[in-house]
């Protein structure tokens, strides 16, 4: 028996490869030609709607009613804008007043701190800038104690004595001029 010997089959299974292989690249071609093509047309669509839509809200703003209630909320929203810029100021002038309180417990208690015995006040004014204090003492050493003792109080910043008068029982002022604290 004898047999063919087909010299070309080689050659026809190369072109039968190469079939296969264009079969998949125009697949791969088409596949992504219907994507680019789908795409393109959703896009376009929501692109045609979102336009519509842009169209309609333009057109409702365009209308009086509307008109009239945008310039009213305007105006709302400036004169908030306004009042909380108020408010704002407001609160930092309340701030700053609390803290500014000249006639604390804490300062008269420090002031009563540095009495000594021999020594009692007659009267105190308490201004912004300074405390003014007549006393009465019954000893000159005395009165250069709370002198020392009120120049070393952290929120006074200078003492002066004036017009000691008087034999046994000494009559005199004490200014204090207090820290400027912020």
């Amino acid at each position: 028996m004898i047999r063919d010997m087909n010299f070309f089959s080689p050659y026809q299974g190369q072109k039968k490869e190469q079939k296969n292989k264009n079969i998949y690249v125009y697949s791969l071609a088409g596949f992504l030609s219907v994507v680019i093509v789908g795409s393109l047309a959703w896009n376009s669509t929501n692109i045609i709607l979102l336009n519509r839509k842009i169209k309609n809200y333009n057109e409702k703003l365009e209308q009086e009613d509307i008109k009239e209630k945008i310039a009213k909320w305007d105006d709302i929203s400036r004169k908030d804008d306004i009042l909380d810029r108020y408010n704002n100021e407001l609160s930092k002038i309340v701030g700053s007043l609390k803290t500014r309180e000249i006639v604390t417990t804490e300062l008269l208690d420090k002031l009563s701190s540095t009495l000594p015995t021999e020594v009692t006040f007659n009267s105190i004014n308490i201004t912004n800038t300074e405390i003014s204090i007549q006393a009465v003492s019954t000893s000159r050493v005395a009165v250069g104690e709370i002198e020392h003792n009120l120049k070393r109080l952290d929120n006074i910043q200078d003492v002066y004595i004036g017009g000691i008068s008087g034999d046994e029982i000494y009559t005199f002022d004490i200014k204090c001029v207090l820290k400027d604290v912020e």
